[in-house]
Order: C-alpha cells, then structure tokens, then sequence
C-alpha cells in the first residue's frame, strides 16, 4: 500500500502569525475534523476495494472467499451497510453450491436464519433470479440437513421463479433420487438435458440412475456422454473410463 500523502492541514501552519487568536481556536477546532475525514476518505477507498474484491469473487464462484472479502469491507465500514450485507450473505449462502455431493453435510457455521434473511431481502419481481439462485442453495441445505419435503418446496419455488433453469430440474432430480423416488427422478434429468444438452453433471447423473433402473444400455450412453464433455482433466476422464469399463465396454 502507498504511503498516505501529508495531512492538508499542514500548509496552513504558516500563516497562523497574522491571524487573531479567536481564529486561531477556531482552525484548532476544525483541523482535527480535516484529518478525520481524511481517514474516512481513504477507510471508504479501502472498503470499496474489498466490495469489488468480493465482486470478482463472487463472479468466479469462489464463494468463500467471496465472504471473507465482503467480511472484510462490513468490519471496516463506519455505518452498517445493508448493501455489502447483502453481498456477504449471498457469499455465505451460496457456499453451498460449492459441494461436490448432492445431500452433503452443510458447513458447521451455516444456518437457517442466513437463508431466510437473504430470503426476505431478495422480494419482488427485479430479484427473480437472485432469489431462485438463493433458493437452489437453501434447498441443497436442506437437503444436507434430511429435511427433504422443505427442500423440494424451496425448489419448486425457485422454478417457478425461473422454469427454464437446467440447474434447477437437475437439483429436482437429486433430490427425487435421494428420496427414492426414481421415475419422477428420471423425468426431472431428461428435462434438464433438454434445457442443457451438454451439462456433463446431468448426464453422469442420470447415467447413475439408469444403473439403479437396471438399464444398462442407456447408462452406458449417458456415461460416454459424460465422458465426451468432461474437461481435459486426466483424473476426471479417467474415473468416467473406469466406470464405463466395470460395465463391460470398451470406454472411447
């Protein structure tokens, strides 16, 4: 960080000679005000290069430290900001999209209440998306937490919001699937290949189910789909091969 230049009020020392002494006390009694909104000046530059830190952040989906960014920027703010709480809380909440596993334990420092705050800030047509997004987080969550009917309401509210989400028909899907419910599951992961053709987590999904269906063939398909999407990730390519093989098939 740059020194910080010398205080303005330094050029005015020099020519307190010529001035009267009632003067005199009136500049003692502002010079200090001068230097503190200096501070204040340069806590705000601080602050906004922590929300736009955050910002970029949250555009990676790098959620975590998103919330340390915007942690961060709330701490050194003078006044409570609704605006970077807001930020935080999105950054928090949405760690959650961050887990491997469909159902998975959720972060010990995460609660109901930061969902539900979230939730009752994000109103109104304008914030649609932002809240179907908020919603998709809570209902893996939930999830996380076996509480399966709340989390299908939750998702069922975020599609409405926004039906023509890939993502949220692929959520649907795992969470029919994880409640055992295998031919809604079924139909949840075929609409969202519709939505999204080329999602490689929907078609190794959905290639699980098939194997738990019994269908062999289609699961078959549905992993050498998975396989022709994936990433040039060595380890990636290499379980997707190994399962295809434990089926019998000589992986492409």
């Amino acid at each position: 960080m740059s020194e910080r230049p010398a205080a303005p009020t330094k050029a005015i020392w020099p020519y307190l000679a010529t001035i009267s002494s009632a003067s005199v006390m009136l500049l003692a009694f502002f010079i200090p005000s001068i230097q503190d909104q200096w501070d204040r000046y340069h806590s705000r530059k601080v602050i906004g290069q922590y929300v736009a830190l955050g910002d970029e952040f949250m555009e990676e989906e790098r959620f975590d430290m998103a919330e340390k960014a915007y942690a961060k920027a709330f701490e050194l703010t003078l006044q409570t900001r609704l605006e970077i709480e807001m930020k935080r809380l999105k950054a928090r909440v949405h760690r959650m999209s961050m887990l491997i596993e469909w159902g998975a334990k959720p972060p010990e420092d995460l609660e109901d209440v930061d969902f539900q705050l979230l939730l009752h800030l994000q109103k109104g047509p304008e914030q649609a998306k932002e809240r179907s997004y908020t919603l998709n987080s809570y209902a893996s969550f939930l999830a996380g937490s076996k509480k399966l009917k709340e989390a299908e309401a939750a998702l069922q509210e975020a599609l409405r919001l926004v039906p023509d989400s890939a993502m949220l028909h692929l959520n649907l899907g795992n969470l029919q699937d994880q409640a055992g419910r295998k031919d809604e599951a079924l139909k949840s992961y075929l609409k969202a290949l519709e939505l999204d053709p080329k999602s490689l987590n929907t078609h190794y999904n959905l290639g699980l189910l098939y194997v738990e269906l019994g269908k062999n063939q289609e699961a078959r398909q549905a992993f050498e789909a998975a396989l022709k999407l994936a990433p040039e990730d060595i380890e990636t390519k290499k379980q997707l091969r190994q399962v295809i093989r434990n089926m019998g098939e000589n992986p492409p």
